[in-house]
């Protein structure tokens, strides 16, 4: 029987693909997953403050800098739930040797 995580890859298949293709060795260390978290949750916060403190009524270009820091905060908590080990090394270009 399928689970979550497994329909969750299957339809994040787009965006996990490029990051786990290859067979070249990779440095994986745990901390790596970790500290994307923490990163994600940076970037989710600071797009919450933006969208809470912007004066309403502004000019809607406004909103393009919570949309961005929100789809990176987004892609990275996808990428640290339901990435590979090779994933998140690949995120932070972390190669062998």
């Amino acid at each position: 029987m399928a689970t979550l995580k497994d329909h969750a890859r299957t339809l994040c298949t787009p965006l996990l693909a490029p990051l786990e293709r290859g067979d070249e060795p990779f440095h994986y260390a745990p901390k790596s997953r970790l500290i994307l978290v923490i990163m994600c949750a940076l970037f989710l916060t600071i797009a919450i403050g933006l969208a809470v403190l912007l004066p309403s009524g502004s000019d809607p270009f406004f909103l393009l800098p919570v949309a961005v820091f929100g789809l990176i905060g987004l892609a990275g908590f996808l990428i640290a739930w339901l990435g590979s080990d090779r994933a998140v090394s690949r995120l932070w270009n972390s190669r062998q040797g």
